[in-house]
């Protein structure tokens, strides 16, 4: 009996290929009913090399999230200062969330996934406090302001309630394309000052 696999080196991993995978199960399985040891065989990984990767079955779910806040911070600082700030941040929540085309159905499973799953929704505390945080740090730059500052931070609030119900309604668009996220994301804006 073979593995299927030609002999020699293995493929590589990364954190892509991982999240990949677990995205796939997901979507076959469910998220409750997949295990992290179910991953990492999927993935042709040890569990222990999945948890140098992720923390957790949630981080998984979550993929480069980290990686596309460094992104929006460095969207965030090349934006000319004479840019209006709700201008600014419609278009900083558009570029955050610009994905290729191909990829648009896998965007929509995992929202659905991080809108819908308990466990991912209370890890989403975690996760979205960094992503608050680069917004208001955005804001308070620009008013001369600290991010705990009101403005600053009921803006970082404003702006995630924004793209969370922007996500919401285009989950349940059946063939909604990332034109129509777009526009809820830039609709949802007009009610920043």
């Amino acid at each position: 009996m073979t593995s299927g696999r030609t002999p020699g080196r293995r493929p590589s991993t990364t954190r892509a290929s991982i999240v990949d995978v677990a995205l796939d199960l997901f979507a076959r399985q469910g998220y409750e009913a997949t295990s992290v040891d179910q991953i990492a065989e999927a993935a042709h990984i040890s569990r222990r090399t999945l948890f140098r990767y992720f923390p957790g079955k949630a981080a998984i779910a979550w993929g480069e999230f980290d990686e596309q806040i460094q992104l929006m911070l460095e969207y965030l600082a090349d934006v000319p200062e004479n840019t209006p700030l709700r201008d600014a941040l419609a278009d900083a929540l558009i570029a955050f969330n610009t994905f290729p085309p191909s990829q648009t159905e896998v965007h929509r499973l995992r929202m659905r996934l991080l809108l819908g799953v308990d466990e991912l929704q209370a890890h989403s505390t975690l996760v979205y406090a960094d992503w608050r945080r680069a917004v208001a740090g955005f804001v308070a730059d620009r008013r001369g302001e600290t991010v705990d500052d009101l403005v600053p931070a009921a803006t970082a609030h404003a702006a995630l309630g924004i793209a969370l119900s922007a996500y919401r309604i285009w989950v349940a668009e059946p063939g909604a394309d990332q034109d129509r996220l777009h526009e809820l994301l830039r609709r949802g804006t007009l009610i920043l000052a």
